[in-house]
């Protein structure tokens, strides 16, 4: 993975919180699909995906993003994308009508809690 792009991830149980943080584009998406792919596990219920910190999302981003909901929503696992208010992702996700796919909160905790696990 570039510089340009960091994934954390967090498991706790059945639910896995990674955070994106930095830009993803061409240079970098294959690394953060490996990276995310890779982590959800046939035990994972819910995929929470904050990308509170991700400065830059391009169309492969964007395509992976709907790849990966479209994947755990045939393996019937849950997908919550997690945005900060006025940023450029929220208005890309806007954009792109994935918010009308993937429930989208403004928090991780927001996103725990619709899942009735916080």
């Amino acid at each position: 993975m570039t510089p340009l792009a960091n994934v954390t991830l967090h498991p706790e149980g059945a639910v896995l919180v990674a955070r994106v943080e930095g830009e993803v584009d061409l240079s970098n998406v294959e690394s953060v699909r490996a990276t995310l792919v890779g982590a959800v596990s046939h035990d994972t219920e819910l995929l929470v995906l904050d990308l509170t910190s991700t400065t830059y999302l391009d169309s492969t981003g964007v395509r992976l993003l709907f790849e990966l909901a479209a994947r755990l929503q045939n393996r019937r696992q849950q997908l919550r994308l997690v945005v900060a208010d006025g940023a450029l992702v929220a208005r890309v996700v806007e954009l792109t009508q994935l918010d009308q796919r993937v429930p989208v909160d403004r928090s991780v905790a927001d996103a725990l809690a619709a899942e009735g696990l916080e």
